[in-house]
């Protein structure tokens, strides 16, 4: 019986040994093969959308992969680069600038080392990279929101291309109420990503509404402007870069900020610790500006910005003028052909009875047939921004030319028209009662820009007070504050820095014309000058 049993455990022994030397391949039969299946390849760029079918331009790809009997995959991304995943999922960012297609193939692996594979093709748009101190403006280093500044005269408005300012049309604080764009936010992150947060509308050129973002049935308004086109929340990318003098913004195609008009390139402007000035220009040529701010928007008119009073003159006084806030400007020589000499004497410049006056007078005096007077603040009060009120009376006979202006500060280094010149108030006896307001500066061999108004019938019976609220955005100009000339400011111009405030009459001259032969005097008083600040 044990011998039989002895028999037992051998012939087990033996048949033990001859499976395990089948399975692993010591004898002669071969290892069973796995073959994966059924390989399944999902593509995800980052930030595609119907707007920007090839991403946001950060380049970022987002791979997955999904076979039976499957354990590895392996990622060839067309570049060259490899990347394998036991999980199945890969990123990889590619960086070649622009619209790219690329070939990817993707391998998956079994346990046996046996593998399948599949090809696609992926297009991937990247954006360059940009300027970091333009983009350190417009994110703030890492992300910033920004709103249009409609509170602000000249907040959005139109000019030449071949200018750098607005010249042609501004619009006043708050006039575009009832369009889309007052509640836009324009997100700029520092990684090149860009989000439009319409609020569910913009404004625009119909035509370039209709043609990119499809038409919503609704209609274009007489300028051709749909004010509250229907439009969601959308993202893009950007990038930016400094070209020669120009600080330019490019976004993605269907990515834009403020009013559409069909551009996706902008110039940077102007930019300050909260404000920035962007300008694009549109295929029939017209240069487009608007201003955004990173603060809150006020719910008060630029009109209402300044209200501390930080110099004035009341000429509460008699005599001579207050030493401490205007000079005399003593001289015989003048430019625009005017006929007088200015002078210091009491005869032509006088405070009497709360009043300052200046006499134009009819008398020989160095080497001119006419005297008169003109002060300025310059060195007393010279500054940049603010409001300027004068309440004033002009004089009435024909020559006259009487001024209430400004001019810049830095006018014996840059000179006239390059330091910039600010006309609160011209008036002539030869057009009386028509009131204009004048900037001059460089272009147009210093014409500037004028507006004209007729509605007062009184100004050398009675004063008025003529008045300038000056910003980096814009130069209204008041008569008993009523609006009714705006010139945009831009940093292209000189209305950035100081200026002085100058008083004076002039006789004859380009603007003041033909003298009367029986001219005798006249006089403009003042009642106050004041700056708000």
């Amino acid at each position: 019986m044990k011998d039989m049993y002895k028999l037992f455990l051998l012939i087990l022994l033996a048949f033990s040994c001859s499976g395990e030397q089948g399975i692993n391949g010591d004898g002669n039969e071969p290892p069973t093969e796995i073959i994966p299946s059924n390989l399944v390849v999902n593509i995800e760029v980052d930030g595609a959308d119907d707007n920007n079918p090839n991403g946001n331009g950060t380049g970022l790809v987002r791979f997955t992969a999904k076979a039976d009997n499957a354990i590895n995959y392996s990622f060839r991304f067309g570049t060259g680069d490899v990347k394998d995943s036991s999980a199945g999922s890969v990123e990889y960012t590619y960086t070649d600038v622009g619209t790219k297609t690329y070939n990817v193939n993707v391998l998956a692996y079994s346990s046996t080392g046996n593998f399948i594979s599949l090809g696609k093709t992926v297009t991937v748009y990247v954006v360059p990279e940009s300027d970091q101190d333009i983009l350190a403006i417009l994110t703030g280093g890492s992300e910033k929101t920004w709103k249009i500044n409609a509170s602000f005269d000249s907040h959005f408005s139109l000019g030449s291309k071949d200018h750098k300012y607005p010249s042609w049309w501004e619009a006043p604080a708050f006039s575009k109420s009832n369009s889309g764009f007052y509640d836009d936010e324009y997100i700029f992150k520092s990684d090149g990503t860009y989000s439009h947060k319409t609020n569910g509308d913009v404004f625009g050129k119909a035509k370039y509404l209709n043609e990119t973002f499809g038409s919503t049935g609704q209609a274009a308004n007489s300028d051709g402007e749909i004010e509250k086109y229907n439009l969601s929340n959308y993202s893009g990318s950007f990038y930016v870069k400094n070209e020669g003098d120009e600080r330019k913004i490019i976004f993605n195609e269907k990515s834009f900020v403020g009013f559409y008009v069909g551009e996706y390139e902008y110039t940077l402007e102007c930019n300050s610790k909260n404000s920035i000035l962007l300008r694009s220009v549109d295929s029939d040529n017209n240069a487009w500006y608007v201003w955004l701010t990173d603060e809150d928007v006020s719910t008060s008119s630029s009109k209402d910005l300044y209200t501390d009073l930080v110099w004035s003159d009341e000429f509460d006084y008699t005599g001579k003028l207050d030493s401490n806030k205007w000079t005399y400007e003593v001289r015989n020589q003048w430019y625009n052909q005017e006929l007088q000499a200015t002078t210091d004497r009491l005869e032509n410049v006088r405070v009497d009875n709360g009043l300052l006056k200046i006499t134009a007078k009819k008398e020989s005096y160095g080497g001119k047939n006419y005297t008169s007077g003109r002060v300025r603040t310059y060195q007393k009060m010279d500054f940049t921004y603010g409001r300027v009120d004068i309440r004033a009376k002009m004089p009435s006979k024909a020559g006259t030319w009487p001024a209430l202006w400004m001019l810049g500060s830095n006018y014996a280094s840059l000179d006239w028209p390059k330091c910039g010149e600010i006309d609160i108030l011209e008036h002539a006896g030869n057009r009386l009662n028509q009131i204009q307001s004048t900037v001059h500066h460089p272009d147009n061999y210093g014409s500037g820009d004028s507006n004209i108004t007729h509605d007062y019938n009184d100004v050398s019976t009675n004063f008025h007070v003529y008045s300038v609220v000056w910003t980096e955005k814009a130069l209204t100009f008041y008569v008993d504050d009523k609006p009714f000339h705006i010139v945009g400011n831009a940093c292209a111009l000189p209305f950035n820095w100081d200026f002085n405030i100058i008083v004076n009459v002039a006789m004859g001259g380009t603007y003041g014309g033909s003298v009367d032969p029986n001219f005798d005097f006249d006089t403009m008083e003042v009642d106050y000058v004041r700056v708000y600040q």
